[in-house]
């Protein structure tokens, strides 16, 4: 794994780890939701038969399930005590992504090897990097959580998050080092068969692998084998969540209950759906991950190019989160016709409008305004890196963190699955918001270690 040498970074997880054991131990409400649920479900039946009637009735998540119900059969401290360790390594691992040298000092291709690590010397993280890591790292409201239970939403995500994490890990050091332990691969292979059967995160995997397949031969790299394996493990779930009886059961009682017109979308209107939810996770309130990243770009942004045009596009979705934390905040305005529909553009509870034509022109526009804000934040990757190879790559991270709010448009409960499904956007964009910290201020080398991999 990742060890890293510099007492600020242990200070920072350090600091991390104290909030998470706090807020576990003294804030958390558990047993609501789901919670109960998987607490007594194994009061009248067997593991395996509730594991087969879940398969046929419910969902294909069978990995994640069976671990799910295998921790809450324990005492509430054993659940608190893993999430605990879980939370602290996404952030272990975080650092090491982030402090890791990476090609040239702020620029260059992600996969070349660092010299300065090759001859013995670090990197040395300036204090404001780190302090704006802190502050990315701390933006996650882990309160989505609670949406279906804490226990039941941080298995089912917080802990495919992590698991994703490790999966990773192996592809990080080859690209970055050109080797990597065999131990890894085995543990990130075990970590992927969990991770990848959460639905979103096996279209992330499925877009990533053929990404880094045609990038590898783009560039002509060598493809690591680990790769083949994530794509099939990517594949075989893709087709489990196809053929699950139960996931087309569950289908079917959703759209009854939460979404009668679904039934007649066709797919077009399903990603466009998918569309409009991540823009209601963006915009319906201050999304803080969504917000620092677009912060840390016009910043960036403002490091590398001196022109006004430039610049303007980086401020751009900057100022539109500016601009909606002003009208949430100053509540007199609330009734002007402008504020009204900034703040009650997406209340509606099946959101059929779009697709029947009777969606108000000024609703059509602020949604147009609110892509357009996106479509700067892509022209802003481009400003940062100069079009280079680490821009694309920026680019796809971004693709592919949206692919799994965009995800969502194919499922019924789109509007009703709350905001824990957008823990592998706010993820994506803090990553994104790391990777342009790294290109705001030269990472000087020196000889004591800041940063190593084994």
């Amino acid at each position: 794994m990742i060890w890293l040498k510099d007492k600020r970074i242990w200070i920072l997880l350090g600091f991390y780890g104290v909030l998470a054991i706090l807020f576990h131990m003294c804030w958390l409400k558990l047993g609501g939701g789901d919670d109960y649920y998987f607490m007594t479900c194994l009061d009248d039946t067997s593991f395996g038969a509730f594991m087969v009637k879940r398969w046929y009735g419910w969902s294909s998540r069978l990995v994640i399930e069976g671990v799910l119900v295998l921790v809450l059969q324990q005492p509430i401290l054993v659940w608190k005590v893993l999430d605990i360790l879980v939370s602290v390594l996404i952030a272990w691992l975080l650092c090491g992504f982030f402090c890791s040298g990476y090609g040239k000092h702020g620029s260059g291709s992600s996969i070349q090897t660092d010299k300065n690590t090759l001859s013995g010397t670090r990197t040395v993280v300036p204090l404001t990097s780190l302090i704006l890591f802190l502050c990315l790292l701390l933006s996650y409201d882990f309160r989505e959580m609670d949406s279906a239970g804490y226990m039941t939403t941080t298995i089912n995500y917080w802990w495919p998050l992590a698991a994703l994490m490790i999966a990773v890990l192996p592809l990080y050091l080859w690209y970055q080092e050109g080797t990597c332990k065999k131990s890894y691969y085995v543990l990130g292979t075990l970590a992927a068969i969990f991770a990848i059967n959460q639905e979103q995160i096996c279209a992330m995997a499925l877009l990533a692998c053929l990404y880094l397949l045609i990038t590898d031969n783009l560039r002509r790299r060598k493809t690591n084998p680990y790769l083949y394996v994530l794509l099939a493990l990517s594949v075989c779930f893709a087709i489990c969540v196809a053929i699950c009886p139960g996931n087309a059961a569950r289908k079917a009682s959703n759209i009854d209950f939460w979404f009668p017109a679904y039934a007649g979308f066709n797919l077009v209107q399903k990603v466009l759906l998918g569309w409009y939810s991540l823009l209601k996770t963006l915009y319906q309130d201050v999304n803080l991950p969504y917000f620092l990243m677009s912060a840390v770009l016009f910043m960036a942004v403002r490091k590398k190019q001196k022109r006004f045009p430039a610049r303007l596009i980086a401020a751009i979705p900057l100022l539109s989160n500016l601009g909606l934390l002003g009208v949430l905040l100053f509540g007199k305005y609330r009734e002007y016709p402008w504020v009204h529909l900034i703040l009650h553009v997406f209340d509606f509870d099946q959101p059929v409008v779009y697709y029947q034509g009777s969606l108000p022109n000024s609703n059509r526009l602020l949604l147009l305004v609110y892509t357009f804000c996106c479509a700067c934040v892509v022209i802003s990757l481009f400003l940062i890196w100069n079009k280079k190879e680490r821009s694309i790559d920026a680019l796809a991270l971004l693709v592919i963190a949206s692919a799994s709010k965009i995800s969502m448009g194919l499922s019924p409960t789109v509007w009703a699955s709350s905001e824990r499904t957008s823990i592998f956007l706010d993820f994506g964009f803090i990553l994104l918001g790391m990777l342009a910290v790294r290109e705001m201020e030269p990472w000087k080398a020196a000889k004591k270690s800041c940063c190593a991999i084994p």
